[in-house]
């Protein structure tokens, strides 16, 4: 399961960001260090084409693709013992979602960043790299140790002490190139500075632009930026559909900060959905851009996987089109492709195997 670990100084919007993703409102006070404990939920990725694909096929179930969100404990500044296991639960995470707080708020405590998301990047940017130093320069002594009698731990004693540095500097680990050895080695720190980041500025509905700009000029370049009113949006996630958009209408607040961030964290994670629809279950799946017909099925079940034989192939809108997969199959718009196919987003596929 792929995990968004959210992440930000105390009283930035986090729990309320928690709440607009995953339903959950327990935790949210209007006062600092509320969130205590590390909570989680799961975000069900909403898409109206798997629905669409799902009542032609009048499939008993439709499942949606799901992502699992953690709210973590507030970040103290620039590391410190009690930050600790914070960061450790950070870094079991795929995905960082770093929440900027962007108007003043009388219940913080204030600091010389505060309102400043753009300054909270460069803040959040060297606790992240002061984090990994620390538990890289802790390694180096043992690697050192071990590269002396075992010259296949020398790869790695390398691109640790490369690492140190690189974060002793305040930089991001992902802003240098890596071999794919020296990244299987650095994957055994769990490094929060390889880690793709979505950027939320909490900002106030009237204001939602003003800090846009600003904070993509921050950010490493391509990291997305989403800009959300988290107290609007925790309140809206309560509510039933209709509601609800009757609600981010009225608001302004277009799709809503679910639909926003998770497109964002997919796209930070290099992840695209395809379907499988049948009159049992029409269900989307995630999968790496660029994923064999092969490796998905693997994300179907690893028997799949194993005895892959072909696939069956078409477009959602290209199914849709056609009134259904039956229709389609009818019409010539299904084509078969072996394992090496790359499965391009939004592909309907019906795999053949055999184990």
């Amino acid at each position: 399961m792929t995990t968004l670990a959210i992440t930000g100084m105390p009283n930035s919007g986090k729990s309320s960001v928690f709440a607009a993703l995953t339903g959950r409102h327990d935790g949210i006070a209007p006062f600092p260090f509320s969130t205590t404990a590390m909570r989680v939920g799961m975000l069900a990725i909403e898409d109206p084409v798997l629905e669409e694909l799902g009542r032609l096929e009048g499939s008993d179930r439709i499942t949606r693709a799901s992502l699992e969100v953690a709210d973590t404990p507030p970040r103290n500044r620039f590391g410190g013992e009690a930050d600790t296991e914070t960061i450790g639960k950070i870094r079991q995470a795929h995905c960082l979602v770093a929440v900027l707080q962007a108007f003043p708020d009388p219940a913080a405590v204030a600091t010389e960043s505060e309102a400043d998301p753009a300054q909270q990047v460069e803040e959040t940017i060297l606790d992240l790299a002061i984090h990994d130093a620390d538990i890289f320069e802790r390694s180096l002594p043992r690697l050192r140790n071990q590269a002396t009698s075992r010259p296949e731990r020398r790869l790695a004693c390398l691109a640790v002490a490369r690492a140190t540095e690189i974060t002793r500097e305040g930089r991001l680990l992902r802003s240098v190139r890596w071999s794919e050895a020296e990244l299987t080695a650095l994957g055994d720190f769990a490094p929060l500075t390889l880690k793709p980041v979505v950027w939320v500025i909490n900002a106030e509905e009237d204001r939602l632009g003003d800090h846009v700009d600003r904070v993509k000029e921050a950010t490493p370049t391509g990291d997305p930026v989403v800009a959300v009113t988290a107290a609007l949006e925790a309140e809206a996630s309560a509510l039933d559909p209709e509601d609800q958009a009757e609600m981010r209408e009225a608001f302004g607040l277009g799709d809503g900060a679910a639909a926003a961030i998770c497109g964002a964290a997919l796209e930070a994670l290099g992840l695209c959905t395809f379907f499988t629809a049948n009159r049992r279950e029409t269900r989307a799946w995630l999968t790496r851009l660029g994923s064999s017909a092969r490796q998905a099925a693997g994300k179907v079940h690893s028997d799949m996987e194993r005895g892959f034989i072909r696939a069956e192939v078409a477009s959602a809108s290209s199914v849709i089109g056609a009134g259904g997969w039956d229709a389609a199959r009818r019409k010539g718009i299904l084509r078969v492709e072996g394992r090496d196919y790359a499965v391009q987003p939004s592909d309907v596929l019906q795999i053949r195997f055999s184990v």
